[in-house]
């Protein structure tokens, strides 16, 4: 076996790092600053406005993704985005040792999700042009495996960290300095692996512009065309519906006191049971629900994946009136991930099914519904912040947890929308997709 071309061309050298590093930048810009924020004592409003701001590059990437095909080679942007993504991880922790205020913080992790974002779109079609079809299935499992690798290091371990350094008397601030340092460490190292280990397997070939800008428009007339896409909109705009409120708000209602209607978890606690445990649960549960629709298929199973994300959404609820201890606590939390997990891939498939069905365009098409789903997810969970300030304000009189405890039955509330979403969608999905004949 000749080792350098199971390395180069063959992908086993650099696929683990190319997708660790595709990961990394968004846990850390879509999750960790979550976090990061709550703890350092921004507004549940600001703090849910912001990191929707921060996350709106992935679901606007498509955008400049045709320069990427006209300038240059993908290898070569990939490399780029990945030294940008170490040099804003630089510049925001140099922003917390200068004691910066929030506007430059937000800043740094909107030029990061950018560059990630730029990333994404390189890495994705290097990994298409450098490897044959057979070296692409073989990996398939490699990519996926370190980009949750990636996922886990982001909003578990460098969450436990920034808890471990503040635990031993470390500043808040300088806690997350180093945190972030580490973070821009291992893109660097990735980046210099990289610029070794990759081929350059791809030549300059420039697309006329004018034919570029045809082929964007038919295939966004083509996909409208489509009977079933209004529903397609609606379905991923809304099915996820209540999740992206919850999955803004539940962070700041971990980190809370208890006297302010929160669970009271540390910074440890809070990256082991959402950060570790939590996405194992996810992942456990995107697992099953693939087995389900190989033997049912993608029809039989759709009521149940949205049953399983919305349903779990009322342990949140619960855990409002009851504040149990940290075990019972994130047992709650880790079966709410188990559901979303669940509940996630009929997203997913939905978009895969509808592309299959696509002709030429499948990979415009699948490009667009992705940017919906991302943008319904943010707007909507921008001002989730709000939401629950307000039920704050409304229920002041009668104590400070009340209004997490009235936000979660209004999370309740908005499952509603969801199920809605399948019942109009319900009739344009292939019910037998997926299922093992």
């Amino acid at each position: 076996m000749d080792l350098r071309r199971e390395l180069t061309v063959n992908g086993w050298g650099w696929v683990p790092g190319v997708y660790f590093a595709e990961g990394l930048p968004f846990a850390v810009a879509t999750c960790v600053s979550m976090v990061m924020f709550s703890s350092l004592g921004m507004s549940n409003s600001a703090m849910a406005f912001w990191t929707g701001v921060i996350g709106l590059p992935w679901s606007l990437k498509f955008l400049w993704a045709p320069l990427l095909d006209s300038r240059g080679t993908k290898r070569a942007w990939m490399l780029a985005a990945q030294l940008a993504v170490a040099l804003c991880f630089a510049a925001l922790a140099l922003t917390f040792r200068a004691g910066a205020g929030d506007g430059w913080l937000i800043a740094c992790f909107i030029l990061t999700a950018f560059c990630s974002a730029t990333h994404d779109i390189a890495a994705d079609g290097y990994y298409m042009i450098a490897l044959d079809s057979h070296a692409q299935a073989l990996c398939s499992g490699l990519r996926n495996i370190f980009y949750k690798c990636a996922m886990l290091a982001g909003q578990g371990g460098l969450v436990m960290l920034a808890g471990a350094l503040i635990r031993a008397g470390i500043p808040e601030r300088s806690a997350w300095m180093w945190t972030i340092s580490s973070a821009s460490a291992a893109m660097l190292i990735l980046f210099l692996w990289h610029c070794i280990i990759t081929p350059a397997a791809e030549t300059v070939r420039p697309v006329a512009g004018q034919k570029k800008r045809r082929s964007f428009t038919e295939s966004f007339r083509t996909f409208f065309r489509r009977e079933g896409a209004l529903q397609a909109v609606l379905f991923l705009f809304f099915y996820r519906f209540a999740e992206a409120q919850l999955g803004k708000m539940s962070v700041p209602f971990m980190l809370a006191g208890r006297d302010a209607g929160g669970l009271g978890l540390t910074l440890s606690e809070q990256g082991t049971i959402y950060g570790i445990a939590g996405t194992c649960c996810f992942l456990l549960g995107g697992f099953l629900a693939g087995l389900a629709v190989s033997r049912l298929g993608f029809g039989r199973t759709l009521w149940m994946m949205a049953v399983a994300l919305n349903a779990p959404d009322a342990l949140y609820l619960w855990l409002s009136w009851a504040h149990p201890g940290v075990w019972i606590s994130g047992a709650c939390i880790a079966l709410e991930q188990f559901g979303y997990g669940l509940g996630y891939m009929a997203h997913v498939l939905f978009m895969v099914q509808f592309a299959n069905r696509s002709g030429e365009y499948k990979t415009s098409h699948f490009a667009f519904m992705t940017g919906i789903t991302i943008l319904g997810m943010t707007l909507v969970g921008m001002f989730s912040g709000l939401i629950q300030e307000f039920f704050t304000r409304l229920s002041a009189s009668y104590g400070a947890e009340t209004g997490y405890r009235l936000f979660f039955l209004w999370i309740c509330l908005c499952t509603v929308p969801s199920f809605l979403a399948v019942r109009f969608v319900r009739p344009h999905i292939d019910a037998a997709f997926g299922k093992n004949s």
